[in-house]
């Protein structure tokens, strides 16, 4: 997103950010907590995640350098109903909320911008929905690791089998069971939490259709 602005307004933003590390796990929002920040993630990548009162998670959204983590909170007056965590660490330029609120006001580019962001990413949380109901374990776990690839613009990635249980919503047992699976197939390499893509075209072969709604929805979105 940050590439796609006019000089003047990345000059602007530029003008307040504050560069942050943010590492792997992360919290860089809580559930009903209106956020002083925005991040511009330039290295990375952090996941929207809904929690139950059971303790089960599920991912809802990601967001790389394609997006603004936080952009929900200038939407309206409502906090968002999901935290925000780190899921592969990086760094960011953090903006105050405030600051973001004037943009969105004022620039009628920062407002686009965010805003076909935001309809991007909730086509795209339509689908991956609808995918963890009527998909298969192995597809959505294709599915998901090539959209992670995708958005931190990276193949190896340091995600536990308890992690990747949280963001697809399953169990770990299944979680290793499909990695393992995909592993044996050649797509993969798999070994303490540490994947690496191995395969993307034979990956993107066993990924269910929604990873190719995701990747054309991303590549769309700045083309223009």
């Amino acid at each position: 997103m940050l590439d796609a602005f006019s000089p003047a307004l990345r000059s602007a933003i530029e003008g307040v950010a504050e560069l942050v590390s943010l590492p792997q796990s992360l919290p860089l929002a809580t559930v009903e907590e209106l956020q002083p920040y925005l991040y511009f993630i330039t290295k990375g990548l952090c996941s929207m995640v809904i929690s139950m009162q059971d303790g089960r998670t599920a991912e809802v959204a990601m967001c790389g350098r394609d997006g603004l983590a936080g952009s929900l909170s200038l939407l309206g007056p409502q906090c968002c109903a999901a935290g925000t965590v780190m899921q592969v660490g990086g760094q960011a330029l953090r903006v105050p909320r405030r600051s973001g609120e004037t943009w969105f006001a004022q620039s009628t580019e920062f407002r686009c911008r965010v805003l076909a962001w935001a309809q991007m990413a909730w086509n795209v949380s339509l689908q991956t929905s609808a995918c963890g109901l009527l998909h298969h374990a192995d597809a959505r776990l294709a599915r998901w690791l090539l959209m992670s690839a995708d958005r931190a613009e990276i193949d190896h990635l340091y995600l536990t089998q308890e992690f990747l249980a949280e963001m697809l919503g399953t169990q770990r047992t299944t979680v290793a069971a499909v990695a393992g699976d995909l592993k044996r197939r050649g797509l993969i390499e798999y070994v303490r939490g540490n994947v690496t893509i191995l395969d993307r075209a034979g990956l993107t072969e066993a990924a269910c259709e929604c990873y190719e709604v995701s990747r054309k929805a991303m590549t769309q979105l700045y083309r223009a």
